[in-house]
């Protein structure tokens, strides 16, 4: 194994040291998720978040891209970026292609396993949130507009929702704008995400 390690140029054992230690760390992270130490993509127990420490999450909106980009940028998809740029880089030099060729095939690799990863758990947070919500719980309650609801289009509320404060979707009621920090009060659910909601 010493013979192996130092018959190797020193970019490859950049490469297989990187590959080893994100392999590490996304093994233990897939253990730790598998069983229950780690509660959300990067290992952050939701219940030590407060109702103000959650980002919000809006559909369909210029600020929902936003967050994709964020997601794309998590421990995680990091992970997946570092292990497979590791491991492709050290295979494809040890393949006899140039450095050149092989930085670029394990930057590719690896924007593509990142790129994966935050979809992933996008598309999984998202179906999670759409079967655990009990958005009729809202009918009645009273908020404040979270970020600002356009004209005929969907913004987001601060509300009360099965007896915790979540950031929800929203439209108003005649399509009307309502600016941030307006009190607003939830009169029903126009699908598993949105609500409908009037200025108080």
């Amino acid at each position: 194994m010493q013979a192996w390690w130092s018959e190797l140029a020193p970019l490859n054992q950049v490469f297989y040291g990187v590959a080893v230690f994100f392999s590490v760390l996304f093994l233990w992270q897939f253990i730790t998720t598998l069983i229950g130490l780690s509660d959300s993509a990067d290992g952050i127990a939701q219940d030590d978040l407060s109702a103000d420490d959650v980002g919000p999450d809006v559909d369909g909106g210029p600020h929902d891209h936003g967050i994709v980009a964020f997601k794309l940028l998590s421990v995680r998809s990091v992970i997946a970026f570092g292990m497979l740029f590791g491991w492709a880089g050290a295979l494809y030099l040890d393949a006899g292609l140039s450095i050149e060729d092989s930085v670029l095939r394990g930057v590719i690799w690896g924007g593509a396993g990142m790129a994966l990863v935050a979809y992933f758990f996008y598309k999984v947070q998202h179906l999670s949130e759409s079967h655990n919500r009990n958005l009729s719980s809202c009918i009645g309650n009273e908020g404040e507009v979270y970020i600002d609801i356009p004209e005929n289009g969907a913004g987001q509320i601060r509300v009360m929702e099965s007896g915790a404060v979540n950031y929800i979707s929203a439209r108003s009621k005649d399509g009307q704008p309502i600016q941030n920090k307006t009190p607003v009060r939830v009169l029903r659910t126009l699908d598993t995400i949105t609500v409908e909601v009037e200025p108080i």
